[in-house]
């Protein structure tokens, strides 16, 4: 396509060169003169267009260079109103493994240490370079949200919640620690924060 166009100009510079000589022979001034101007000029526009020709080439080539190193880095992710927001990969690979039974995605937040994506009925899917992705619900991720993701000492969930062991409650590991969702003697459930 680029030769296309500097044939086209080239021949443009020709066609010009030719109808300024003929134009110049029917006025009667000196063609010799005239002839050397308009070919000069002709190669200044064949050189002109060249170099344009190359220059569009090199911007092709970096912006190809440039998607192509970004490549994978961040994708396009669409909440339930419509609303796109650029994650990395991560996210939404995360919300892919995570959150595909939840439906589409409420809001996605970048926070300082990650990204939250949150879904109806209190569910999230966390993510940054440190834990990969994981999900939070439910009275463990509003512990989290409100109580603790304001200091950031816990960090992002590392794991899903797990039941445990005695079935008295819940469990979640973070990375600076873990929240506990456990019913007390008195069949009240509270937060147990534990940091390491």
């Amino acid at each position: 396509m680029n030769l296309n166009k500097k044939l086209a100009g080239a021949a443009a510079a020709l066609a010009l060169a030719t109808g300024l000589v003929a134009c110049s022979s029917d006025e009667g001034s000196s063609s010799s003169s005239s002839t050397s101007t308009v070919e000069d000029t002709a190669t200044e526009t064949s050189v002109s267009t060249t170099t344009s020709a190359k220059e569009s080439d090199t911007a092709a080539t970096s912006t190809e260079t440039s998607a192509k190193e970004g490549e994978g880095e961040t994708v396009e992710v669409t909440t339930a109103d419509g609303a796109t927001t650029l994650v990395p990969q991560g996210v939404s690979d995360a919300m892919e493994e995570y959150g595909a039974d939840w439906g589409e995605p409420v809001s996605v937040e970048e926070t300082a240490n990650g990204w939250i994506v949150a879904y109806d009925a209190e569910h999230y899917v966390t993510w940054n370079e440190n834990t990969g992705g994981a999900p939070t619900w439910g009275e463990i991720s509003n512990n989290w949200l409100t109580n603790v993701r304001a200091d950031s000492s816990l960090g992002f969930p590392t794991a899903p919640e797990e039941e445990l062991a005695d079935g008295s409650g819940w469990t979640q590991e973070f990375e600076h620690g873990t929240i506990e969702w456990v019913r007390g003697a008195d069949g009240i459930f509270t937060a147990n924060v534990t940091q390491k």
